[in-house]
């Protein structure tokens, strides 16, 4: 663990945009989503976002905080920012509809578990 200030901010922003995404996969029918290019795009700008604070936060905290696909999450921001390649709207619909959850809960654990200390 570093003694980064800023830590705790960005694993909160991470927790704040998961559960974004995952309420707006709760509201949204996948049909209804694949065919509103503002739903994609929202769901585009988030993923953005989460990718771009887990990006801020220091490897050495990255693995006090927990088993998270850092990787995948920092990979699919650089993806959907420099348009590297295409993604699937369907698979960012399944992503934040199905694998958000336990991201969303470590994140939030570690918060807690700091905010005791």
């Amino acid at each position: 663990m570093t003694d980064d200030a800023r830590t705790p901010a960005h694993v909160a922003d991470m927790a704040r945009f998961a559960a974004e995404l995952r309420a707006l996969a709760g509201r949204t029918a996948r049909d209804a989503y694949l065919v509103d290019r503002v739903l994609v795009l929202a769901f585009e700008k988030l993923s953005i976002n989460l990718g771009a604070a887990a990006s801020r936060i220091p490897l050495p905290d990255r693995e006090a905080i927990g088993a998270l696909p850092w990787r995948q999450i920092i990979g699919l921001r650089n993806i959907l920012a420099h348009g590297y390649d295409q993604v699937d709207p369907e698979t960012l619909y399944r992503t934040a509809s199905m694998e958000l959850d336990d991201l969303e809960a470590t994140l939030n654990a570690w918060l807690a578990q700091r905010d005791r200390r």
